[in-house]
């Protein structure tokens, strides 16, 4: 969609020849059919399959590991981190194979892998059937060059060491990335998000403003914070002097504040009156006047837009000749159902931090196969907050009736909470089904 980079094998490769690492849980290692199963997937591709406790992955193109211990996962991601170190080709990636009813302890990985920066060229596959994640696994093996993990502090204006990450594992989010850095590194400077609620898109405006290396990111919600007092909102934007305001100092606005970095103007579907009056004093001559002030200055940074509408939506309801002047480019983020991996992801890390903050419960280990296929089959319009309200919800179910997993039943009850949406028309599909 964006133009995919092109990718050169390290100059120690054999011309035609890619191998691939292959470790299997040790109660499956002996299974020497499954073995030949893998290797039969990913032909032409070479399977070399490691011992049990080695010491060191060879290297390959990918590592492929199939039920693995978390000692194991460790020793493999610092091995594919490693090797990538030395290569600019993307290559190896290391695809898990992962059962759901283990992602509670794969979840406290990947939380302790995203603190030491330990995860690269990530790909997940998940079912508790092993012929079932082979059949998915040649199409994992492709190179990752984009980074996996977004980390963004707690507060992006408030100076904190504390961090979230947002996990970009999938290639339909991982596109997006290449897209927007490719935007900064060639100046352009207003971009339009669009993605439903919870998709993410506060932290794709981040990373962008991390490809452009310079100046604050500043974020305004033009929802919340918009007003018609068209001086209150150049304060809001543009800032005002000593005085303009009775009582009142200077404040500096958020353009000023951003200085050449990045104005983040989320729900901008609100975007009119005094606001989008405010917008195209600064955006027609990319110049500001502050309120009160009797000189403009340059608008040196970015603005990135975002609304959860669709375009559909979003021109029918403007004057179009001021939209058409916020002349930026057009961003569509896909939403969570569609980008399994970064679901898994997140599903995962939920669940660790529901086990760390448990005191006297006993976590249950991940979901049941039931309940695996409710989640991976749910149209997530609510996205990743309705994804992380509806485990933790789950959570405490299986929690408190001392279930070792989160059952089907618990993961209804809260998609009828917190994606109402979904759950019916997932119920209608189930009925209709049988």
């Amino acid at each position: 969609m964006f133009g995919g980079e092109k990718h050169n094998r390290s100059d120690n490769s054999v011309a035609g020849e890619s191998r691939v690492a292959v470790h299997v849980e040790l109660r499956l290692a002996q299974n020497q059919a499954l073995q030949q199963r893998i290797a039969d997937g990913i032909a032409p591709q070479i399977a070399q399959i490691l011992p049990d406790r080695f010491s060191q992955a060879p290297a390959v193109d990918a590592v492929f590991a199939l039920f693995p211990e978390i000692a194991t996962l460790e020793r493999l991601a610092a091995d594919v981190r490693a090797q990538r170190a030395q290569r600019s080709d993307g290559l190896p990636v290391l695809v898990v194979g992962l059962s759901p009813d283990r992602l509670t302890e794969f979840g406290g990985w990947l939380a302790d892998a995203a603190r030491e920066d330990n995860v690269h060229g990530l790909r997940l596959i998940v079912d508790r059937d092993p012929d079932a994640i082979i059949a998915r696994l040649p199409g994992y093996l492709e190179p990752v060059v984009e980074p996996n993990i977004i980390a963004m502090p707690i507060s992006t204006e408030v100076e904190t060491a504390e961090h979230k990450y947002f996990f970009c594992l999938s290639p339909q989010l991982r596109g997006l990335l290449a897209y927007l850095a490719e935007l900064a590194a060639n100046n352009i400077s207003r971009i339009y998000l669009l993605g439903g609620p919870g998709a993410g898109k506060t932290s794709l405006a981040y990373y962008y403003y991390l490809c452009r290396e310079r100046g604050n990111f500043v974020t305004v919600n033009l929802s919340s914070e918009a007003t018609d007092d068209k001086a209150a909102m150049k304060s809001l934007l543009c800032g005002h002097v000593s005085g303009a305001f009775a009582g009142a100092g200077s404040r500096t606005g958020a353009f000023s504040h951003a200085r050449d970095g990045v104005c983040f103007l989320d729900e901008s579907h609100g975007v009119s009156g005094s606001v989008m009056e405010v917008l195209m004093e600064a955006l027609d001559s990319n110049q500001y006047l502050p309120y009160g002030a009797s000189a403009k200055r340059p608008l040196d940074c970015a603005l990135v837009f975002a609304s959860n509408r669709n375009w559909d939506t979003l021109i029918a309801s403007v004057n179009m000749d001021e939209h058409a002047r916020l002349g930026a480019q057009i961003l569509h983020l896909p939403d969570l159902a569609v980008r399994q991996e970064d679901l898994v992801a997140v599903l995962a890390a939920t669940l660790n931090n529901m086990r760390r903050r448990s005191t006297t419960w006993i976590a249950p280990a991940g979901l049941s196969h039931a309940a695996w296929q409710a989640v991976r089959s749910c149209d997530w319009r609510g996205n990743t907050r309705a994804l992380i309200r509806v485990i933790e919800t789950a959570f405490v179910t299986a929690a408190t009736d001392r279930a070792p997993l989160i059952e089907r039943d618990a993961i209804d009850d809260a998609l009828a909470l917190w994606e109402p949406d979904s759950h019916a028309s997932h119920a209608l599909y189930t009925v209709a089904g049988r």
